[in-house]
């Protein structure tokens, strides 16, 4: 409720005091304008909160009421007919009313449908550059990577048991599993290809994959077991779930500890991520995920890529401050199977 809220319904307050004024010592229920009255009352409902449209038409109910207690000029037969006529308009006020908010709602619920639609639309169109770029990316790199193997093996007859060569080798076999992977995971979003995946494997599988990529931090997990629990997913979720710790990773103070607790409620496996570090702000907290928001830190892409993995599979990710603590908490639909 703004300012300007607040003046135009005592604006419209005052019109519609006067008005009933005016016909109240201008023939009231028998003065044929004060169906005029509707109008303010239909005004309000327009540009006022309901709460204050509200108002506003009361007001004008009341003062229609108010209208029978007048002395009417004449006492034949037409008085019964001048009191129809109140009640009428009455009645044709709170009509009015309730017709114009229900109206108003479903505009609102329409607005906010087109808004999501179209904040939808710009996610993907961004999530497809991304997705374009890392495919062209992907496809650079694999030859140099490749160049890069057979110069190992070639220095590798020449010096066979060299450490650094070793690790070397290592670092690039890992390089080329990725690219493997990263094709994988790319044939099953084109293909719509959906995995069963075992909940404790799941969590299993991050846990491994984060001990490797960061190796430097320190997850405190909260594992639940869930035998027989299924999440139905591509390979996308794995990696949608790792970005989410990186970002927590590199949000938080060197040395400190993360939290991870996964169980299972009311048919939904939850990851809840706990980590220190400068909470989000308003703005962040809602644009998190749904678009790019630039930071020193980086645009975001992580977030909205994960945002859009779980939404895809039915689930949702959400970030809140607790306790000094950024809280990071993905829900998940699963299914249970019994062996």
């Amino acid at each position: 409720m703004t300012i300007r809220d607040i003046l135009t319904a005592v604006f419209l307050l005052m019109i519609t005091v006067l008005a009933n004024s005016f016909i109240w010592l201008n023939g009231a229920a028998t003065n044929p304008y004060a169906v005029l009255i509707l109008v303010p009352m239909a005004a309000a409902m327009l540009l006022l909160p309901f709460r204050l449209a509200w108002l506003v038409i009361l007001i004008g109910v009341a003062g229609q009421w108010l209208q029978l207690q007048a002395p009417l000029p004449t006492h034949h037969q037409m008085d019964t007919h001048y009191r129809a006529m109140v009640y009428g308009q009455m009645f044709a006020g709170l009509l009015l009313g309730v017709t114009l908010h229900i109206l108003r709602i479903r505009i609102v619920r329409q607005q906010q449908a087109l808004r999501a639609l179209h904040q939808r639309q710009h996610r993907d169109e961004q999530l497809v550059t991304i997705g374009t770029a890392a495919a062209q990316f992907s496809h650079e790199v694999a030859t140099p990577i490749q160049t890069i193997q057979f110069m190992l093996e070639d220095v590798r007859q020449q010096y066979p048991n060299d450490e650094d060569l070793q690790r070397a080798e290592q670092q690039i076999k890992r390089i080329h599993n990725l690219l493997l992977d990263w094709r994988q995971v790319a044939e099953d979003v084109r293909t719509h290809r959906v995995l069963e995946l075992q909940v404790n494997e799941l969590v299993q599988q991050v846990r491994d994959a984060l001990l490797i990529a960061r190796p430097d931090i320190r997850v405190h997990w909260h594992d639940d077991e869930q035998p027989g629990c299924i999440i139905q997913a591509d390979r996308t979720l794995i990696p949608a779930i790792l970005s989410l710790l990186h970002n927590a990773a590199d949000a938080a103070p060197l040395d400190s500890k993360i939290d991870v607790k996964t169980r299972v409620v009311e048919n939904t496996w939850q990851m809840i991520i706990r980590n220190e570090g400068e909470p989000l702000d308003a703005p962040r907290k809602r644009g998190l995920g749904r678009e790019l928001l630039p930071s020193s830190r980086g645009v975001g892409a992580g977030a909205m890529l994960s945002y859009a993995t779980f939404e895809r599979f039915g689930g949702t990710v959400s970030w809140h401050a607790e306790a000094g603590y950024t809280v990071t908490e993905i829900n998940m639909p699963v299914a249970v199977r019994h062996d």
